[in-house]
C-alpha cells in the first residue's frame, strides 16, 4: 500500500508568497517525501500557485468565510482554527486514510493537531522559532498583541505532536527548557534542492546575465533574502562602498525584498556606487538562480539575536550558496559557523584551503567583512573554484531535501 503524507501550511497572509526561505522549505519537503515514494495531500492557505505546479494527489486551498475578512488578521488566525480543520476533515473523507500529518506550525493554528487527535494519525510539528518571540521582538505592528492566546497555541502544538522537527540546535535547546520531551524532538537543518541550483546547468544563464547588466568582467557577490535586520543589512550598507573603493571592480547583486530595502538603496544614492550595485526585487526560485549563477561569491553576514538569545535560524540562503559552488562569506554565528566547516578564518590567512567550504566573520565586524571581500577579490580562480566545490559536493551529500526527508523517516522508525 503506497504511504501518504498530508501536509499542513495554514498561513493568513495577504497576497501571494513567491519566494523566501518558507516557500523554499515547504516545496523542498514536500518533494522530498514525493521522491521517497509518498502521495502527498497538500491543504494550504498560501502558495497555491507554486503547490499547483507539484505533483500532488489533492491540493486543498484552505480559507476562512469572506465574511470574516474585515476583521484583525490575528482574528483571522484564530477562526482558521474552525474553518480549516473543518475543511481538511472533509477533505480526508473523500481520500481516505493517510500515514501522517506535515504541519508547518504558523501563527495562532494548531489544525493539524486538531485533525491529529480526532482521526488518532500521528503529526509531525516544524518549528521553525517561537511566534511568541518572533511577536515581541520582529513584529512591526504590535496593537492586539494577542501574547497569551499565541503562546497557549504554541505549547499546545509542541505537547501534543507526536514529532517536532526543528532547524537548529538553539531551537530544540528552547523547547527542552519549555518543558518539551527531548526524545522526539529532531534537529534537522535547512537544505536545498541540489538539482535546481547546480552551476554546471546554468553556464548559459550565468553569461546571459553578466552580459545584460554589463558586469562581464567585474567580480560579483551575491546576496538573497528579505532585507530584515538579521539579515545583515547594515552590515552590507556600512561595507559596499569601502570595498568597492579599495576594488572598483567589486559589483553587488542583490536578490529579494523587505523592510529594510529603501534605507539601503537610499544609502548606495547617498554613497554615489548606483553603478556598483544592482537590486533585482523578489524572484522565483527559478529565477532567482540564475542571478545566483552570474555571481562569483555570496554573503550571509547574518546578525545575532537583539536580545542576546541565541540565533536559531538556518538560513535556506546559505545551502542555495553551497549547492552553486562559490565562496561564502558568512557570520561565525551559531548553525552558520557549523555549516561552514571547514572555514577559512582570517585571522590565519597562511593556511591551506585546499578543504576549506568558505570564510567565517564576526557578525557585527565591519572591518572584517570588509577583509573577507578583499581576500577573495585577489583569490585566484583555481582557489575559488576549489572552495565553491567543497561547499557544493557538502551540500550534495548532507544537505539535498531528499537526505532532510531521510532523515525524519529514520527518527521516526527508530522512536516506534
Amino acid at each position: 500500500m503506497k504511504k501518504r503524507l498530508l501536509y499542513i501550511r495554514a498561513d493568513i497572509f495577504d497576497g501571494e508568497l513567491i519566494a523566501g526561505g518558507s516557500v523554499t522549505h515547504t516545496v523542498g519537503i514536500i518533494q522530498g517525501y514525493a521522491k521517497q515514494g509518498y502521495e502527498i495531500l497538500c491543504a494550504s492557505s498560501i502558495m497555491l500557485g507554486i503547490l499547483q505546479k507539484l505533483s500532488l494527489t489533492a491540493l486543498l486551498p484552505l480559507n476562512n468565510p469572506k465574511i470574516f475578512k474585515f476583521l484583525r488578521w490575528k482574528v483571522n488566525c484564530l477562526l482558521s482554527n474552525i474553518f480549516f480543520t473543518l475543511q481538511i476533515l472533509k477533505l480526508l473523507q473523500k481520500t481516505g486514510p493517510i500515514n501522517f500529518i506535515y504541519q508547518r506550525y504558523t501563527l495562532l493554528n494548531c489544525s493539524g493537531i486538531l485533525i491529529s487527535r480526532l482521526k488518532k494519525i500521528p503529526c509531525i510539528l516544524e518549528y521553525n522559532g517561537s511566534e511568541v518571540w518572533m511577536n515581541k521582538h520582529w513584529a512591526q505592528k504590535k496593537w492586539f498583541s494577542f501574547n497569551r492566546l499565541i503562546s497557549l497555541i504554541e505549547i499546545i502544538n509542541l505537547k501534543k505532536a507526536n514529532f517536532i522537527v526543528v532547524v537548529s540546535e538553539a531551537l530544540k535547546e528552547e523547547l527542552v527548557i519549555r518543558g518539551i520531551a527531548v526524545e522526539k524532538i529532531l534537529i534537522n537543518p535547512n537544505g536545498v534542492d541540489v538539482d535546481l541550483y547546480n552551476p554546471d546547468l546554468l553556464k548559459n544563464e550565468r553569461a546571459t546575465i553578466r552580459k545584460q547588466l554589463k558586469i562581464e568582467n567585474k567580480f560579483v557577490f551575491g546576496f538573497i533574502g528579505t532585507f530584515s535586520p538579521w539579515h545583515g543589512i547594515e552590515m552590507l550598507r556600512d561595507s559596499m562602498a569601502k570595498i568597492i573603493k579599495k576594488h572598483p571592480e567589486s559589483h553587488f547583486l542583490l536578490i529579494g525584498d523587505g523592510p529594510l530595502l529603501p534605507m539601503l538603496k537610499e544609502s548606495v544614492q547617498v554613497q554615489n556606487i548606483q553603478s556598483h550595485i544592482t537590486f533585482t526585487g523578489i524572484l522565483s526560485p527559478e529565477n532567482a538562480r540564475h542571478y545566483l549563477a552570474a555571481c562569483d561569491a555570496y554573503v550571509s553576514p547574518t546578525q545575532p539575536n537583539p536580545d542576546g538569545t541565541r540565533f536559531f535560524g538556518s538560513p535556506t540562503k546559505l545551502f542555495e550558496y553551497m549547492s552553486m559552488a562559490k565562496p561564502i562569506i558568512a557570520s561565525d554565528l551559531e548553525q552558520l559557523a557549523d555549516i561552514i566547516q571547514p572555514a577559512i578564518r582570517l585571522t590565519n590567512l597562511k593556511q591551506n584551503y585546499e578543504q576549506k567550504l568558505g570564510l567565517l566573520i564576526s557578525p557585527t565586524d565591519h572591518e572584517e567583512f570588509i577583509q573577507a571581500a578583499y581576500t577573495l577579490v585577489n583569490s585566484d580562480q583555481e582557489t575559488l573554484h576549489k572552495i565553491g566545490n567543497n561547499a557544493r559536493q557538502k551540500a550534495v551529500n548532507e544537505f539535498s531535501w531528499i537526505k532532510h526527508v531521510e532523515k525524519i523517516e529514520k527518527f521516526i522508525e527508530m522512536k516506534k
